[in-house]
């Protein structure tokens, strides 16, 4: 082993310390765990899906409102300021 100039141990090299490589799967065996991980997933009730998707839709329909209240009054006041100038 070389000592440097300051008579201290240089670090070791990048391929020294580098973690191994992980062993690819092959086709099956990745469908097979896919299949493993997909039936440890709790999937969402019919009536779950069904309350979340029409409050979604109900929330949709106050920020529709509530952005079409507001476009309109700024549309009003733009157009109250520009016929002070004409």
């Amino acid at each position: 082993m070389t000592r440097n100039a300051k008579n201290t141990t240089p670090a070791k090299a990048k391929a020294e310390t580098a973690a191994p490589k992980k062993k690819g799967v092959g086709p099956f065996q990745y469908l097979s765990q896919v299949r493993q991980e997909a039936r440890k997933v709790t999937w969402t009730t019919r009536q779950e899906t069904l309350v979340s998707t029409i409050l979604v839709l109900i929330l949709t329909l106050i920020a529709m409102l509530f952005f079409w209240g507001v476009d309109t009054v700024i549309s009003w006041t733009i157009q109250q300021i520009l016929a002070l100038g004409a």
